[in-house]
């Protein structure tokens, strides 16, 4: 990881992206549903991206390195087929032009936008059985990354797997990354983040499995003898005002 800046900090002077994103509403239901296409090029790590999106879920993202369509959910790719190769076009023609806009812009930096990193599991937590864990980065731009595990301060890759970038409508990007773990009392998990807006690279957030907190049943019964005092009281309050309405009357 520590390579992994160095190389950020020497090549971190220009940053070059270009991104199109495509709307479309469907007028089928009143609400509305929205197909987002988001398409990227970029140089800081020369990588790119091509997905879509049905309401800012994932539909399928094509895996550029593996030369293949990944789809969220594998029944959608029964019911519909990508043309991969056209993809891969797309890509080469976003590199070309932006090699365009690089000189137009007289190779202007953009602006670096830190995440927010947030580290929580699927389900509550039981010590000793299976748990997913998760780290969720948000609100950062450009969409270049390094996301990783640690475990008491060891690198974690078994049982790790991440998602692509995924786009907001406000042009910032978030990323998903998980760990299935078994957790422990005392064990450390660390989410390490390396992005190009953060002051500290990488920077961690760390988390502890803790056995859920159960009620002790003295606490139990004091609860309800509380519920169970404030219950008669309030009887003997409703009685006296029925008593003191027909005196009155």
């Amino acid at each position: 990881m520590n390579n992994m800046s160095q190389r950020q900090h020497l090549h971190l002077g220009y940053l070059y992206l270009i991104c199109g994103f495509f709307l479309s509403t469907s007028q089928a239901v009143k609400v509305g549903n929205v197909l987002t296409q988001s398409d990227f090029y970029q140089t800081l790590e020369p990588t790119g991206e091509f997905m879509f999106q049905m309401d800012e879920d994932e539909l399928f993202y094509v895996d550029f390195e593996e030369k293949q369509t990944r789809w969220r959910l594998p029944e959608f790719g029964e019911m519909t087929g990508i043309d991969t190769a056209a993809t891969l076009g797309a890509m080469t023609l976003l590199k070309n032009n932006l090699e365009v806009l690089k000189k137009w812009s007289n190779n202007t930096k953009a602006t670096y936008v830190a995440p927010e990193i947030n580290v929580f599991t699927e389900e509550p937590v039981n010590l000793g059985e299976p748990s997913t864990l998760i780290c969720l980065t948000t609100k950062f731009f450009p969409p270049v990354m390094k996301m990783s595990w640690l475990k008491n301060n060891h690198p974690v890759t078994v049982g790790v797997s991440e998602t692509d970038f995924y786009p907001a409508p406000d042009g910032s990007f978030s990323k998903f990354l998980y760990v299935v773990l078994i957790p422990k009392q005392g064990d450390v998990y660390t989410c390490s983040v390396e992005h190009a807006g953060l002051s500290v690279n990488p920077t961690n957030k760390l988390w502890r499995p803790e056995p859920p907190r159960h009620v002790s049943e003295t606490s139990k019964n004091v609860v309800f003898g509380l519920g169970l005092a404030f219950g008669i009281c309030g009887i003997i309050a409703g009685i006296a005002l029925i008593f003191k309405a027909k005196n009155l009357t």
